[in-house]
């Protein structure tokens, strides 16, 4: 049975190209050795891999780090940001929840101030009310470009042109929008941009990609370097390595890092387009379906399109998809509790369109929905 994958916001599916740069690599662990096969790699692990990255996001490599996951960019880089005592934060009604998190417990630890910024009927960030309300003593904003639920797109461009006049830090997490949208961190203006190599770009589980700003990598910090960055003659501690790859760990998963690099590559020849004809034929007749409520229907919205089923949890709705060859998934407002907290429901039904995907696809998608319904 043919499979139609409209579950690229959680992984993407790799290309049969991909799958054999991962397994070369890996061959040639098992038959050469680990430490001996990084080296035959050398060139594309420690250079390519960083200029092609820094291609996609219009930076420089040496502000380029890889993690094993947005999310661990993205916490273990602000672990090192020293928060000031009642400092002030801002966060966006799309934040993920364990961004959230992690606020939170600075919360505790710190007395931080965290302070949503208003949507209104036609933006989920209220840039008046951020032209208002910005000063001196705002130490952070924090935005998700997209959120997990659904395919809300937050003006991270304009929201950066306001923030320049403020010493503020702007943190961007591009989880659901890497490899979906063209991302320009000069033009986004952000000091750190997270984003995880296996959705949109359709690499391994196991990636991540960070954008670290020189003025906020000279803000951290650094409270270990490991020994790819640094060495130590058992008293004081040499750090060798400069930029954002100091914040590595060294011990990485070098047959996903191989894979990421071949997923670059091919959302380089491809091109930043997504593929917006089956995703506007997906959304406009999943609108004309009365048993269904889309979330954020609103908002513009990109690459992905949530609804709540009538009569049928969302869990069921999604299984009985999947034996029906269609892959959806079954999303929780928990993920995103701001923007979603008078959904009214615990879960929805979650539908992402990755580059690939055809219209005829999108078709056959359509005909399972409706057979379900």
């Amino acid at each position: 049975m043919s499979i139609v994958h409209l579950n690229t916001a959680g992984a993407g599916l790799m290309s049969p190209r991909t799958v054999e740069a991962i397994s070369a690599f890996m061959s040639r662990e098992a038959t050469l050795g680990s430490y001996e096969t990084e080296l035959e790699y050398d060139e594309l692990l420690n250079r390519q891999l960083y200029r092609r990255a820094a291609r996609l996001l219009n930076t420089e490599p040496g502000t380029i780090g890889f993690f094993s996951s947005a999310t661990e960019a993205w916490v273990s880089i602000l672990s090192k940001l020293q928060f000031p005592k009642g400092a002030r934060v801002w966060v966006s009604t799309s934040e993920y929840a364990a961004n959230l998190i992690f606020f939170n417990y600075l919360k505790q630890s710190r007395g931080i101030r965290v302070e949503v910024i208003p949507a209104t009927d036609q933006s989920p960030l209220d840039l008046d009310w951020v032209e208002r309300n910005i000063s001196d003593d705002l130490f952070l904003v924090s935005v998700s470009h997209i959120p997990s639920c659904c395919g809300v797109v937050n003006p991270i461009e304009a929201l950066g042109a306001i923030l320049r006049q403020s010493p503020a830090l702007y943190v961007v997490d591009a989880c659901q929008s890497l490899g979906q949208l063209t991302l320009d961190v000069q033009d986004i203006q952000c000091d750190l941009l997270t984003g995880a190599g296996r959705k949109f770009l359709c690499g391994p589980r196991g990636s991540g990609i960070a954008y670290v700003s020189p003025r906020l990598l000279s803000r951290l910090a650094l409270n270990f370097a490991d020994l790819h960055a640094a060495h130590t003659d058992g008293l004081i501690n040499h750090v060798a390595v400069s930029g954002a790859r100091v914040l590595e760990i060294a011990e990485k998963s070098f047959s996903a890092l191989v894979g990421l690099h071949n997923a670059l590559d091919e959302y380089a020849q491809e091109g930043a387009a997504m593929a917006t004809e089956p995703y506007a034929l997906l959304t406009g007749e999943l609108k004309r379906l009365p048993q269904l409520r889309l979330l954020c229907d609103g908002y513009a919205q990109s690459g992905i399109v949530s609804f709540v089923p009538d009569g049928m949890p969302p869990q069921e709705f999604v299984a009985r998809a999947r034996e029906l060859g269609l892959n959806l998934w079954a999303g929780t407002a928990a993920h995103t509790p701001l923007l979603l907290k008078d959904l009214g429901a615990t879960h929805f039904v979650r539908a992402s369109v990755g580059r690939r995907v055809s219209v005829h696809q999108a078709e056959l998608a359509l005909e399972k929905i409706r057979q379900i319904l």
